[in-house]
């Protein structure tokens, strides 16, 4: 099933902090999102569901590539793939631009995350020792991973 995209914009911080804050321990204020939504190398897609917003991606490309900075889906909404349809529009998106590269990290313990970017195309290319430690008792490994462009998601 198809979900409209929406590209978000800087009036749409207040709601993306709101989400940020069911899904991290550590959540980015609205002044914070506000700041890189006006930044033009920043791309945030969105999925509105039910008059909320669902879910979001957010990447910054620099220098032809592009490093995913957060994704946030609402608990509610969880397991119905709607990051892996803003993810696959992002690199379609970011493809169209000229873009050869997209990275991200993601915590070790994260397993879902970890899958769902490998389902993307993402490969695994090292490790920040300890780079978590939000909400956790012990420190986790930032799990570096990277997507070559080229091909299309669905194509992986």
């Amino acid at each position: 099933m198809t979900r409209p995209m929406l590209v978000l914009r800087p009036e749409d911080a207040g709601r993306m902090s709101r989400l940020h804050m069911l899904c991290f321990d550590d959540p980015w204020s609205a002044i914070s999102f506000r700041g890189l939504l006006l930044d033009t190398s920043i791309l945030t897609l969105g999925i509105e569901l039910e008059g909320e917003l669902a879910a979001f991606v957010m990447a910054q490309t620099v220098a032809g590539e592009s490093d995913i900075l957060t994704v946030a889906t609402a608990p509610a909404h969880r397991r119905k793939g709607l990051a892996a349809m803003l993810i696959a529009a992002l690199i379609s998106r970011l493809g169209e631009r000229g873009v050869s590269r997209i990275t991200l990290d993601v915590a070790e313990d994260n397993a879902p995350a970890r899958e769902l970017y490998r389902g993307l195309g993402f490969t695994e290319d090292g490790r920040r020792p300890r780079y978590y430690t939000s909400g956790r008792d012990v420190p986790v490994d930032a799990v570096l991973m990277s997507r070559n462009m080229g091909l299309h998601p669905t194509q992986m």
